[in-house]
């Protein structure tokens, strides 16, 4: 795809085929940013398919999704979360991000507004908990950014974040502590 707002989203062939898939679009011979585009718009206009765990859900899993297109945010977060017994799969966009998602069961999504735009991060999240509510799951999402529209906060809780937590000097403690407390084994 071409960039999009001085930012370049990166696509590879093997999501570019699950979003066709998905969308139950037969892939054109040349796929254009409009193809993928008519495909995806195809998609939201779609129920999310009902999640198909490898296993029975289970509310107190250890099982946390971190969703940020920033390698450096995930590989921190990755390495403090499984430091502290957590189970942690990481995603860099929102097709990457649902994909994993309905394949398994997780206690946490932890998502940066900004996947690579605030429109898409919005999406994520509103797709996200579409299929929370559909499936009866006891997933928490927790929305992190760097922004400091404070109209994201309204937004983002509005959307069905549990949490909203701002990028500033601690957020990684403060992650940990509201995972903590949120962990349904210590409520």
């Amino acid at each position: 795809m071409e960039e999009n707002q001085d930012k370049k989203i990166e696509v590879n062939e093997e999501i570019i085929k699950e979003i066709f898939k998905i969308a139950k679009v037969d892939p054109p011979k040349e796929v254009t940013d409009e193809a993928l585009l008519d495909a995806i718009f195809k998609l939201k206009q779609q129920e999310m398919v009902d999640i198909q765990p490898q296993s029975t859900y289970n509310p107190t899993s250890n099982n946390i999704l971190v969703i940020d297109d920033i390698g450096v945010v995930t590989y921190q977060l990755k390495i403090l979360l499984k430091n502290l017994g957590y189970n942690v799969q990481v995603a860099k966009d929102i097709f990457s991000g649902l994909n994993t998602f309905i394949k398994s069961n997780y206690a946490f999504v932890v998502m940066d507004l900004f996947v690579s735009t605030e429109q898409e991060g919005l999406t994520l999240l509103n797709e996200t908990k579409k299929i929370i509510t559909k499936n009866n799951l006891d997933t928490k999402i927790i929305v992190i950014t760097a922004s400091n529209k404070a109209e994201n906060r309204v937004k983002c809780l509005n959307g069905g974040a549990d949490i909203f937590l701002k990028k500033d000097t601690g957020w990684q403690d403060k992650l940990i502590e509201l995972i903590e407390n949120f962990h349904p084994e210590t409520i």
